[in-house]
């Protein structure tokens, strides 16, 4: 019931969005994003991070889907972006994300490893770029714990061990005990930046970028990060596609005909995280702030395909424990695809 729910809010959407595009917006797109552990060989352990979603539609006319616009637009102001700036791209995103602990099997609360947790979220955001540096402003409202999570993620082993003939993955047992389980509204704000570094880039072969954001609200954080790419460059430096689920200054740019390898590095001061440590309902298992990390990274490699109405890209990211007790780094791939109209 809820994955038909949710494929057809999402053709509901797509469906708008599209007679939006084709009646007068040629600067228009849709991206596609999809994180999964099951993407990495011989590293698939289905635990911390196991999957994510989203489906962004961007557009460079104040046109189309925009229900948070007056959040966003008193949280540009703070960044100088004023509404007439014709250069600023909006940003509608649909997503989701899940975590599990490594026992899936256990249906009791598991109070040695991270909690299940889920996220689905609405977002809108600004950005203001040109071709030395970027600003977003985007704010995001979400529902944590419903019970789609577990749907789909059991749907998804199902399906795996039926093709494989394999007993493994195991239907999980224990999200009855996820943050703030039966649905719980949260909110976050996000303001971030990226910098070209021009005395270290090389137009069209190489380039160089430092980005940085502070995030507000269910996860509370200050981040910094640097970013590299190499090939053949024709898209600018702020269209890198790391981490687009979860980033805040990702903005897709009009499709070209390129092809690049980048990796990426960021750092994170972790000030408060819904998804380990529960927000005003009480949940069965969540951790106190003394036992959370308080600085955590994360990275990717990855390589880009532009084409003359898309743009392929396949990633392989990590991220070191979010819990003091855990030693275990989390690994996952990417799958991203893009369509310009």
């Amino acid at each position: 019931m809820y994955f038909r729910f949710l494929i057809f809010s999402i053709l509901t959407i797509v469906n708008a969005f599209l007679s939006a595009a084709h009646a007068d917006q040629p600067d228009s797109g849709i991206g596609i994003y999809i994180d999964q552990d099951m993407f990495v060989p011989f590293s698939n352990e289905d635990r911390d991070y196991t999957m994510g979603m989203a489906f962004e539609f961007y557009w460079k006319k104040e046109k189309g889907i925009y229900p948070l616009d007056n959040l966003v637009r008193s949280t540009s102001k703070w960044l100088g972006m004023t509404n007439t700036d014709n250069d600023i791209v909006y940003s509608f995103m649909l997503g989701s994300v899940v975590y599990t602990p490594d026992d899936l099997s256990d249906p009791l609360p598991v109070f040695n490893d991270r909690p299940y947790s889920s996220l689905i979220y609405l977002s809108n955001k600004r950005v203001l770029a040109d071709h030395r540096k970027a600003l977003a402003a985007e704010v995001s409202i979400g529902l944590l714990g419903t019970q789609l999570a577990e749907s789909l993620q059991t749907q998804l082993h199902t399906t795996y061990r039926a093709a494989s003939g394999s007993k493994e993955p195991v239907d999980p047992q224990g999200w009855s005990h996820q943050i703030s389980d039966g649905g719980e509204l949260t909110m976050r704000l996000r303001l971030s930046g990226s910098l070209l570094q021009p005395d270290y880039s090389r137009t069209g072969r190489w380039d160089l970028t430092t980005f940085y954001g502070l995030s507000l609200g269910y996860q509370t954080n200050l981040n910094v990060g640097v970013a590299v790419r190499a090939g053949s460059i024709r898209t600018p430096f702020w269209s890198l596609p790391f981490d687009p689920v979860n980033r805040g200054n990702f903005l897709p740019s009009a499709p070209e005909q390129e092809w690049y390898f980048w990796s990426a590095l960021r750092s994170h001061l972790i000030i408060y995280d819904v998804l380990l440590q529960g927000q005003f309902r009480e949940s069965d298992v969540q951790f106190s702030a003394d036992q959370i990390e308080r600085v955590v990274f994360d990275g990717a490699v990855g390589v880009t395909m532009g084409f003359e109405k898309s743009q392929l890209t396949f990633s392989v990211n990590a991220k070191s424990p979010d819990l003091k007790f855990i030693s275990r780094s989390q690994v996952w791939g990417g799958l991203n695809f893009l369509f310009h109209f």
